[in-house]
This record gives structure tokens, C-alpha cells and sequence, in this order.
């Protein structure tokens, strides 16, 4: 599945584990509401995809994808 046009991302879960986020542009960065996780976890990735480790996420944000994946 590509990505398109900076719509979706790969949060760097863990070392080699990666989970498929929405962005929305349209929220503040701090915004719990900003990622949307769309994907379970995974271990590759797209050769066009963006990467981006958790650590880098603000905390509320951060929080909101972890949760969206235990639920």
C-alpha cells in the first residue's frame, strides 16, 4: 500500500516494529487527535514510506497512538 501526498506515516514503535498512522494536518502538533493509527504492527516497510520514531511524537500524541493500539 503506498502513501500518499504525506497522508500516512510509520511510527517507529520499538527497534524493527512499526505501526501505519494518519496524519491530520489540519490538528496542532501537541493534539492527542493528530495520528490515527489505520494498521496493526509491522516489520517492513514501504520503500517510499515515511519513518518516524515515537520518541519524536509529543507526549499527548504519543499516548493516543499507544492506546489506540491496546484497544
Amino acid at each position: 500500500m503506498g502513501l500518499k501526498k504525506g497522508k500516512y506515516a510509520y511510527l517507529e514503535i520499538s527497534p524493527g516494529r512499526y505501526v501505519k498512522v494518519r496524519v491530520i494536518k489540519s490538528k496542532a502538533d501537541d493534539s492527542p487527535k493528530k495520528y490515527r493509527v489505520v494498521s496493526g504492527v509491522t516489520k517492513h516497510l514501504p520503500i517510499t514510506a515515511t519513518s518516524v520514531k515515537i520518541d519524536s511524537v509529543p507526549e499527548a500524541a504519543r499516548k493516543s497512538v499507544l492506546d489506540q493500539l491496546t484497544t
